[in-house]
């Protein structure tokens, strides 16, 4: 079962300080926790921006950070992480990036080739074309965006085992602070 990046704004300054949040929509399932830029504003739409995956020069940098439900309340299935994931063409929010911003990602949203490496003292970058972060143990020469994985939290949610099913999902939170910012 996969299951998709958490990722948690409670220290960004679009959280703590009204900065901007704009909203999206991509030709692509875009999934949560995913960085990326505004590429003009979509057709026929003049508040809606077309998001694109990973870093652009001299483009502001911001994430992906839906809540993971839709309009229909009733349903809880899609509050799952295993299922959530944004639809191509469905409008979401994204934030912007600042310096000296705090925020957590589970390691889904850390390339696969450098998971291994994503732990305290690590640095983060964004890669260019996926939009999910790049660890690494030392500080890159020149990056858009770069920061430094300051702790990890306690895991968070939880699982239940019961001889018929596992039921629930937890996972390690990294807080991540915005070093440098191009």
């Amino acid at each position: 079962m996969a299951t998709y990046t958490v990722f948690m704004s409670s220290n960004m300054a679009s959280t703590r300080y009204a900065e901007r949040i704009f909203d999206c929509v991509a030709t692509e399932d875009i999934e949560n926790g995913t960085f990326g830029y505004l590429n003009g504003l979509a057709d026929g739409e003049t508040n809606i921006y077309n998001f694109k995956k990973g870093t652009k020069s001299g483009e502001t940098v911001v994430v992906a950070d839906q809540p993971v439900w839709t309009e229909n309340t009733s349903l809880t299935s899609n509050q799952r992480r295993d299922k959530f994931i944004i639809e191509a063409g469905t409008k979401f929010r994204v934030r912007v990036i600042k310096k000296n911003d705090e925020f957590g990602i589970t390691i889904e949203g850390v390339t696969v080739a450098t998971q291994d490496k994503f732990d305290v003292g690590a640095y983060a970058t964004i890669d260019a074309t996926t939009g999910k972060l790049v660890a690494s143990e030392t500080a890159p020469s020149a990056s858009a965006v770069m920061g430094v994985i300051v702790e990890h939290k306690d895991k968070m949610g939880g699982t239940l085992v019961t001889t018929a099913h596992n039921y629930g999902y937890s996972r390690v939170m990294y807080n991540c602070r915005v070093i440098t910012l191009a």
